[in-house]
Protein backbone atom coordinates (compact mmCIF):
# COMPACT_ATOMS: atom_id res chain seq x y z
CA UNK A 1 0.00 0.00 0.00
CA UNK A 2 2.80 2.70 1.05
CA UNK A 3 4.71 1.79 -2.31
CA UNK A 4 1.42 2.20 -4.42
CA UNK A 5 0.82 5.71 -2.26
CA UNK A 6 4.13 6.80 -2.68
CA UNK A 7 4.10 6.28 -6.73
CA UNK A 8 0.82 7.29 -7.77
CA UNK A 9 -0.03 10.04 -5.45
CA UNK A 10 2.53 12.49 -6.48
CA UNK A 11 1.77 12.69 -10.12
CA UNK A 12 -2.02 12.71 -10.11
CA UNK A 13 -1.40 15.38 -7.59
CA UNK A 14 0.73 17.38 -10.15
CA UNK A 15 -2.22 16.43 -12.72
CA UNK A 16 -4.69 17.64 -10.62
CA UNK A 17 -2.97 20.94 -9.90
CA UNK A 18 -1.97 21.99 -13.32
CA UNK A 19 -5.56 20.92 -14.69
CA UNK A 20 -7.32 23.17 -11.87
CA UNK A 21 -4.65 25.68 -13.22
CA UNK A 22 -5.30 25.74 -16.58
CA UNK A 23 -9.25 25.98 -16.36
CA UNK A 24 -8.99 28.68 -13.81
CA UNK A 25 -8.91 26.96 -10.71
CA UNK A 26 -6.03 28.54 -9.61
CA UNK A 27 -6.81 32.15 -11.01
CA UNK A 28 -7.05 35.19 -9.20
CA UNK A 29 -10.32 37.78 -9.28
CA UNK A 30 -12.96 35.88 -6.69
CA UNK A 31 -13.01 37.97 -3.67
CA UNK A 32 -10.97 40.63 -4.77
CA UNK A 33 -10.70 43.49 -6.94
CA UNK A 34 -9.11 44.79 -9.93
CA UNK A 35 -6.62 47.99 -9.74
CA UNK A 36 -6.96 49.66 -13.35
CA UNK A 37 -4.65 52.75 -14.57
CA UNK A 38 -5.53 55.26 -16.99
CA UNK A 39 -3.39 57.97 -16.99
CA UNK A 40 -2.61 59.57 -14.40
CA UNK A 41 -5.70 58.16 -12.59
CA UNK A 42 -6.42 54.37 -10.91
CA UNK A 43 -10.00 52.98 -11.01
CA UNK A 44 -10.77 50.15 -8.38
CA UNK A 45 -12.94 47.29 -10.82
CA UNK A 46 -15.39 44.90 -8.98
CA UNK A 47 -18.42 42.95 -10.32
CA UNK A 48 -20.87 41.61 -8.31
CA UNK A 49 -23.75 38.60 -9.23
CA UNK A 50 -26.12 39.27 -6.19
CA UNK A 51 -28.43 36.79 -7.72
CA UNK A 52 -26.03 33.85 -7.67
CA UNK A 53 -23.81 34.88 -4.81
CA UNK A 54 -24.03 37.89 -2.82
CA UNK A 55 -21.92 40.88 -2.17
CA UNK A 56 -18.85 38.50 -3.08
CA UNK A 57 -16.65 40.57 -5.37
CA UNK A 58 -14.86 39.22 -9.10
CA UNK A 59 -12.38 40.95 -10.87
CA UNK A 60 -11.79 39.38 -14.65
CA UNK A 61 -13.26 35.87 -13.84
CA UNK A 62 -16.65 36.09 -13.39
CA UNK A 63 -18.34 32.61 -12.87
CA UNK A 64 -22.29 32.85 -13.71
CA UNK A 65 -24.77 34.52 -16.62
CA UNK A 66 -27.32 37.25 -15.88
CA UNK A 67 -27.05 40.32 -14.43
CA UNK A 68 -23.97 41.64 -13.04
CA UNK A 69 -22.96 45.14 -11.53
CA UNK A 70 -20.12 46.54 -12.66
CA UNK A 71 -18.63 49.33 -10.13
CA UNK A 72 -15.51 51.46 -10.48
CA UNK A 73 -14.18 53.54 -7.62
CA UNK A 74 -11.97 55.87 -8.21
CA UNK A 75 -8.61 56.55 -5.79
CA UNK A 76 -5.44 58.37 -6.02
CA UNK A 77 -3.02 56.20 -7.84
CA UNK A 78 -0.41 53.88 -5.79
CA UNK A 79 2.82 55.46 -5.42
CA UNK A 80 1.06 59.26 -5.07
CA UNK A 81 2.03 59.56 -1.72
CA UNK A 82 2.33 63.52 -1.59
CA UNK A 83 -1.25 65.07 0.04
CA UNK A 84 -0.21 67.74 -2.56
CA UNK A 85 0.08 65.70 -5.39
CA UNK A 86 -2.99 63.87 -4.34
CA UNK A 87 -5.46 66.58 -3.79
CA UNK A 88 -4.00 68.05 -7.41
CA UNK A 89 -5.23 64.27 -8.90
CA UNK A 90 -8.54 64.02 -7.10
CA UNK A 91 -9.00 67.59 -8.23
CA UNK A 92 -8.37 66.83 -11.84
CA UNK A 93 -10.54 63.47 -11.84
CA UNK A 94 -13.86 65.88 -11.13
CA UNK A 95 -13.26 67.73 -13.88
CA UNK A 96 -12.62 64.67 -16.05
CA UNK A 97 -15.82 62.80 -17.73
CA UNK A 98 -15.32 59.45 -17.85
CA UNK A 99 -17.46 56.47 -20.29
CA UNK A 100 -17.62 53.13 -20.15
CA UNK A 101 -18.40 50.57 -22.54
CA UNK A 102 -19.22 46.90 -22.06
CA UNK A 103 -18.00 44.72 -25.73
CA UNK A 104 -18.41 41.14 -26.04
CA UNK A 105 -15.37 39.85 -28.06
CA UNK A 106 -16.76 37.34 -30.99
CA UNK A 107 -19.13 40.11 -32.27
CA UNK A 108 -18.27 43.39 -31.31
CA UNK A 109 -21.92 43.58 -29.64
CA UNK A 110 -21.98 46.45 -27.26
CA UNK A 111 -24.08 45.11 -23.93
CA UNK A 112 -23.92 48.38 -22.35
CA UNK A 113 -22.01 51.92 -22.43
CA UNK A 114 -22.35 54.80 -20.37
CA UNK A 115 -21.25 58.51 -22.32
CA UNK A 116 -18.68 60.13 -20.50
CA UNK A 117 -19.62 62.20 -17.53
CA UNK A 118 -18.59 63.82 -14.64
CA UNK A 119 -17.93 61.53 -11.85
CA UNK A 120 -17.65 63.81 -8.58
CA UNK A 121 -18.88 60.95 -6.17
CA UNK A 122 -15.28 59.24 -7.23
CA UNK A 123 -18.13 56.14 -8.09
CA UNK A 124 -19.32 54.89 -11.97
CA UNK A 125 -21.69 51.71 -11.89
CA UNK A 126 -23.54 50.29 -14.42
CA UNK A 127 -25.50 46.49 -14.80
CA UNK A 128 -24.90 44.41 -17.61
CA UNK A 129 -27.14 40.81 -18.76
CA UNK A 130 -24.19 38.66 -19.85
CA UNK A 131 -26.45 36.14 -21.63
CA UNK A 132 -23.77 34.09 -23.41
CA UNK A 133 -20.69 32.70 -21.67
CA UNK A 134 -16.97 34.18 -23.29
CA UNK A 135 -14.99 36.36 -23.61
CA UNK A 136 -15.96 40.84 -22.91
CA UNK A 137 -14.29 43.83 -22.82
CA UNK A 138 -14.69 46.58 -20.52
CA UNK A 139 -13.75 49.75 -21.95
CA UNK A 140 -12.93 53.00 -19.83
CA UNK A 141 -12.77 56.41 -21.39
CA UNK A 142 -11.44 59.40 -20.75
CA UNK A 143 -12.10 62.98 -22.04
CA UNK A 144 -11.51 66.44 -20.67
CA UNK A 145 -14.28 69.23 -19.81
CA UNK A 146 -13.66 70.30 -23.82
CA UNK A 147 -14.52 66.38 -25.07
CA UNK A 148 -10.99 66.12 -25.59
CA UNK A 149 -10.11 62.47 -25.59
CA UNK A 150 -7.54 62.43 -22.18
CA UNK A 151 -6.72 58.62 -22.42
CA UNK A 152 -8.37 55.00 -22.97
CA UNK A 153 -8.03 51.44 -21.43
CA UNK A 154 -9.40 48.15 -22.52
CA UNK A 155 -9.50 45.03 -20.01
CA UNK A 156 -10.55 41.17 -20.60
CA UNK A 157 -13.39 40.02 -18.82
CA UNK A 158 -14.32 36.14 -18.45
CA UNK A 159 -17.57 35.39 -17.82
CA UNK A 160 -19.37 32.16 -17.54
CA UNK A 161 -16.81 29.58 -16.70
CA UNK A 162 -17.08 28.35 -13.03
CA UNK A 163 -13.85 27.69 -11.98
CA UNK A 164 -14.64 26.38 -8.51
CA UNK A 165 -16.62 23.45 -10.34
CA UNK A 166 -14.63 22.82 -13.16
CA UNK A 167 -11.51 22.27 -10.04
CA UNK A 168 -14.39 20.13 -8.21
CA UNK A 169 -14.66 18.06 -11.17
CA UNK A 170 -10.79 17.54 -11.82
CA UNK A 171 -10.73 16.96 -7.99
CA UNK A 172 -13.23 13.85 -8.72
CA UNK A 173 -12.04 13.04 -11.94
CA UNK A 174 -8.15 12.51 -10.05
CA UNK A 175 -9.61 10.71 -6.88
CA UNK A 176 -11.16 8.09 -9.49
CA UNK A 177 -7.66 7.29 -11.57
CA UNK A 178 -6.24 7.25 -7.96
CA UNK A 179 -8.66 4.54 -7.47
CA UNK A 180 -8.71 2.35 -10.64
CA UNK A 181 -4.57 2.74 -10.29
CA UNK A 182 -4.88 1.36 -6.93
CA UNK A 183 -7.72 -1.57 -7.47
CA UNK A 184 -5.47 -2.55 -10.52
CA UNK A 185 -2.42 -2.79 -8.46
CA UNK A 186 -4.34 -4.95 -6.02
CA UNK A 187 -6.03 -7.16 -8.89
CA UNK A 188 -3.30 -7.58 -11.44
CA UNK A 189 -0.08 -9.45 -10.90
CA UNK A 190 1.65 -7.89 -13.67
CA UNK A 191 1.35 -4.35 -12.97
CA UNK A 192 2.05 -4.95 -9.23
CA UNK A 193 5.44 -6.36 -10.35
CA UNK A 194 5.91 -3.47 -12.68
CA UNK A 195 5.39 -0.90 -10.36
CA UNK A 196 7.31 -2.54 -7.94
CA UNK A 197 10.55 -3.03 -10.05
CA UNK A 198 10.31 0.94 -11.22
CA UNK A 199 10.28 1.74 -7.25
CA UNK A 200 13.13 -0.97 -6.86
CA UNK A 201 15.13 0.84 -9.66
CA UNK A 202 14.07 3.97 -7.99
CA UNK A 203 15.29 3.47 -4.77
CA UNK A 204 18.70 3.41 -6.11
CA UNK A 205 18.91 6.78 -6.75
Amino acid sequence: MRKFISFFSIPVLCLISSLAFADGGGGGGMGSSCRVDLEDFTFMFSAYQPHLTGDKKYCTDIPGLGRTNLVLDYEAKEGSTSVGKKRIVDQRIKEMMVGVEVVRSSDGKVLAEIPPKKIRSGVLDTVVDFDQKGMYELHLKMVDADGKEVGETHFPIKVGYDSGAQFRTVLVGGTVLFALLYILYLTSAGFKQQVDKVLGKLKGF
